[in-house]
């Protein structure tokens, strides 16, 4: 999980600030028969300032070969935001990719599937944007979900 927290830092979206905001939307994570609920591991206000954050990514098991299915929260899926996962090829390769921006109301769920059936998932990250902006006009990282994959 430390090398997606890395691997993720040069993601389009940037985090900044450290306090406690007052809403925190949830994502569910639905594999392998297990459904779970996970709270933001970081969150920031609109402006990507004053963020709260948790030290533990949730843990979900997925075997080799199954979807994820992902929802989000409705405020996330009226905003902007992004699923980005870390897995393992068939050659051992770690490989990190993501849906793009999705969201502005049309985006609620997710399928996550990875190109080979024998690919096996590490690490998923929710990335919600916020309201501000960066000198580059990418948005900054309002929030972060995290979850843990073990097979």
């Amino acid at each position: 999980m430390r090398r997606l927290a890395s691997v993720l830092a040069a993601s389009v979206l940037v985090l900044t600030g450290c306090s406690l905001p007052r809403h925190y939307p949830e994502v569910t994570f639905h594999a392998n028969g297990k459904t779970i609920r996970v709270e933001p591991a970081v969150y920031c206000d609109v402006e990507g300032n004053n963020c709260a954050e948790q030290t533990q990514p949730a843990k979900l098991k997925v075997p080799a070969g199954k979807v994820v299915q992902i929802s989000v929260d409705g405020q996330l899926a009226d905003g902007l935001w992004e699923a980005v996962f870390l897995y393992r090829d068939a050659k051992g390769e770690e490989k990190t990719t993501g849906t793009g921006l999705l969201g502005k109301g049309e985006n609620f769920t997710y399928t996550l599937a990875l190109p080979d059936k024998t690919d096996q998932l590490m690490g998923i990250e929710i990335h919600e944007a916020a309201a501000a902006v960066l000198d580059t006009g990418q948005p900054l990282l309002r929030g972060y979900w995290a979850v843990e994959v073990t097979n």
